[in-house]
């Protein structure tokens, strides 16, 4: 803005006629005004009434354009102020009805580390929750047989009801039963589905193919690949409610196959037709190896020596 439109400008402020646009114009060239006023100082004072220095000619200029400005600015600033606290206040109200009532409308039953728990669900099916594990389901659960395994593992025992699925509901995946015994144990990375009784269906994310299980298979489920590996098991041998491996004619060979994998070690058959000896009894899963040994032989009438890093039996 050069000098004649400052002085024009100023002059209409004076006499109140400068318009909003105009008042913004006018604090912008500050500086302006500042050496504009020193000019005024000197020159005859034709434009006003009396003899008034540039700092006081300033102070006036700027004064009026904010009396002019400032209540609106000011307005602004408090409304947008209240609105604020006003949705910050409605938004903790409404997240403390959401967390009361939608936790209170959930049932939460979980295990500590070195803990396990046996319950019954109000439609009498029976859950076995190992150590650290959780497990949750809707107070109207008769109604919506629906369990969310939130992490951990559990052994389910499904009482059957005609006209109302069974299912749980693990990561991304979920098992729809009728009436059965299985387990699931859900990791990070991998989850375990075992059937023992029955039959189940095993959905790995919402939208996939739903894939039937049989009695006595298990399925690895691993998140990161997407893969689904399907295997045959003998799902009697190791129970982790009791820590016992239970064995029924199982054969010798085996069962031997099974000690040197679980204790890392080297147990050698040597003789005719023992390999094809049965072998009954339990076996504790934190049991001595030595302990072990002694059970086989006595039960099968062996004997064992040691040689080296191996264990002989014949």
């Amino acid at each position: 803005m050069n000098a004649t439109n400052l002085i024009n400008t100023i002059k209409r402020m004076l006499t109140d006629k400068l318009t909003a646009s105009e008042r913004e114009q006018l604090l912008n060239e500050k500086p302006m005004i500042r050496f504009q006023a020193r000019q005024w100082e000197k020159a005859p004072k034709k434009h006003w009434e009396e003899n008034v220095s540039s700092q006081t000619i300033l102070h006036k200029v700027m004064a009026r354009c904010h009396s002019a400005k400032q209540p609106v600015s000011y307005n602004k600033k408090y409304f947008r102020m209240g609105y604020s606290i006003a949705a910050t206040i409605v938004l903790f109200i409404v997240s403390c009805w959401l967390v009361n009532n939608l936790s209170s409308s959930y049932i939460k039953i979980s295990t500590y580390t070195q803990e396990k728990r046996v319950f019954m669900l109000p439609d009498s099916s029976e859950v076995w929750l190992n150590e650290a594990s959780e497990i949750c389901y809707h107070k109207s659960f008769s109604d919506n047989r629906k369990v969310f395994l939130k992490k951990g593992e559990a052994f389910f025992k499904v009482k059957k009801k005609q006209g109302a699925p069974f299912s749980v509901f693990f990561h991304q995946s979920h098992v729809e039963v009728t009436g059965t015994e299985f387990n699931i144990k859900s990791g990070d990375s991998e989850s375990e589905i075992t059937l023992f009784t029955g039959s189940i269906k095993f959905q790995a994310e919402k939208g996939q193919e739903e894939i039937p299980m049989s009695t006595n298979e298990r399925i690895i489920y691993n998140m990161h690949t997407k893969s689904v590996v399907c295997s045959n098991i003998d799902a009697n041998e190791y129970d982790w409610r009791s820590d016992k491996y239970h064995f029924t004619n199982k054969p010798l060979q085996e069962f031997v196959e099974f000690i040197n994998r679980s204790h890392d070690t080297q147990v050698i058959i040597k003789g005719k037709g023992l390999k094809e000896l049965r072998f009954n009894g339990t076996i504790h899963k934190n049991e001595p190896l030595k302990d072990i040994i002694e059970k086989i032989c006595i039960s099968l009438d062996l004997q064992m020596k040691t040689e080296k890093d191996s264990i002989i039996l014949f």
